[in-house]
């Protein structure tokens, strides 16, 4: 059970792949986390990095979605000028919002990949699906109590990510 909770990947933040990464790993589509892994918690649009990234993307053919926890208000208001599908309230580790976004995407789990910055949502999420996964930093220590509760637990496990080093895990 706890191998669930440990990442296929680990980098400091989605910023820090580029397209050699993309083309290597044979990663055709996306699932991006939003709070925290493509911009700080209080961030409501996307930033000129962010739209960037997507912009990157779109030029490479890779197809993404936006997997969120958070509320449709939130989601559609960031998901909205980057152009991607987006799915809210997706109550992660659950994979209903996951599988429905590889269906709608057509391609096959072998090409996707789900990154975000919390290991009992985002990455359990992504392995219970059976699709590769990314661990990401948080970027900004700005959440709710909730979540910084939630990141007590994960410190054994992040721990030992952090050691193995950034990479392939």
């Amino acid at each position: 059970m706890f191998k669930a909770f440990y990442p296929t990947y680990y980098y400091n933040n989605v910023y820090e792949l580029d397209r050699a990464f993309w083309k290597e790993n044979g990663i055709g589509a996306i699932l991006f986390d939003i709070d925290n892994t493509l911009e700080p918690y209080a961030t409501e649009i996307p930033s000129k990095k962010c739209e960037k990234l997507f912009e990157m993307l779109r030029e490479e053919g890779v197809k993404f979605a936006i997997i969120s926890n958070n509320h449709k208000e939130r989601v559609e208001k960031f998901a909205t000028p980057l152009g991607a599908d987006y799915y809210f309230e997706s109550l992660k580790p659950k994979t209903e919002n996951i599988f429905a976004a590889i269906d709608k995407m057509g391609v096959s789990k072998d090409e996707v990949v789900l990154i975000g910055d919390q290991l009992f949502t985002d990455i359990w999420g992504g392995s219970r699906a059976g699709i590769r996964t990314i661990f990401v930093n948080k970027l900004s220590d700005d959440e709710s109590f909730f979540i910084r509760l939630k990141r007590l637990i994960e410190i054994p496990f992040v721990k030992k990510i952090k050691k193995a080093g950034y990479g392939k895990l």
